[in-house]
């Protein structure tokens, strides 16, 4: 029997607003520990040079390409695992990452303007930690419960929104050019959106499926294990080296 969606906040249960404050709370120590990260720290000194600052982002955005199309492949294939009976919940998740889809072309555009073109992200072999990104995105896809999906993907949404509002003073105070930092500028407003989304699909399933919180932590911890700090500290040490 389909259990229904639940139809307002007044709905979710106790132990869903837990489980979602203690998902958040684990997102907001990840960003802790990003902001105690050597890239985060030289990036918002104010005697960084600019070059050495659009080298960062030019070389985080470098990643998004080379994972980002396949998370979302993977996302689509996890989602597509949900019980056959949940179909609001599919539709929403499918409409959401679909919007999704078209970051990693925003991440190439802005990618090619910083680099001037030069360097052609699309060709060049993956980097380990990218690669190990999407090796964990297609992994859990494949075997874990398809309600892990919202513990990873709300990681994903609520960390990139965090980093880029804080990034946003930063590059105005430091009147950094904005060409090449669309995919910073959106996000901070559009992951801001999407997280909030995702924290009512999450006090939603939770709500009905109390168990599911378990996958939401264990997916959340898989992808934690290689990102962010793995796939930025890369980032970073190409960035130096340029």
């Amino acid at each position: 029997m389909t259990k229904p969606v639940a139809a307002t906040t007044h709905n979710y249960s106790a132990e869903a607003h837990h489980a979602f404050d203690e998902l958040d709370r684990r997102v907001d120590g990840v960003f802790e520990q990003l902001k105690a990260w050597r890239g985060w720290q030289l990036f918002v000194h104010p005697d960084t040079h600019h070059d050495q600052m659009l080298a960062m982002i030019r070389e985080i955005l470098k990643a998004v390409t080379w994972y980002q199309p396949h998370t979302t492949e993977a996302g689509f294939h996890m989602i597509g695992r949900l019980a056959k009976s949940e179909v609001k919940l599919v539709q929403a998740l499918c409409s959401h990452k679909a919007e999704e889809a078209e970051h990693g072309l925003w991440a190439l555009e802005d990618h090619g303007i910083l680099a001037d073109k030069a360097a052609k992200a699309k060709k060049e072999p993956s980097s380990p930690a990218a690669f190990a990104v999407a090796s964990v995105w297609w992994r859990m896809a494949q075997v874990e419960d398809a309600f892990g999906y919202l513990g990873a993907e709300y990681l994903f949404e609520k960390l990139t929104a965090l980093v880029t509002q804080a990034a946003l003073p930063v590059i105005e105070e430091r009147d950094l050019p904005r060409g090449g930092l669309r995919f910073v500028i959106e996000h901070a407003t559009e992951d801001a959106k999407h997280a909030k989304f995702l924290k009512h699909l999450i006090l939603d399933v939770v709500t009905r499926y109390p168990e599911s919180v378990v996958a939401m932590n264990r997916c959340f911890d898989y992808f934690n294990a290689v990102y962010p700090l793995p796939v930025w500290d890369e980032a970073y040490e190409r960035a130096m080296r340029a």
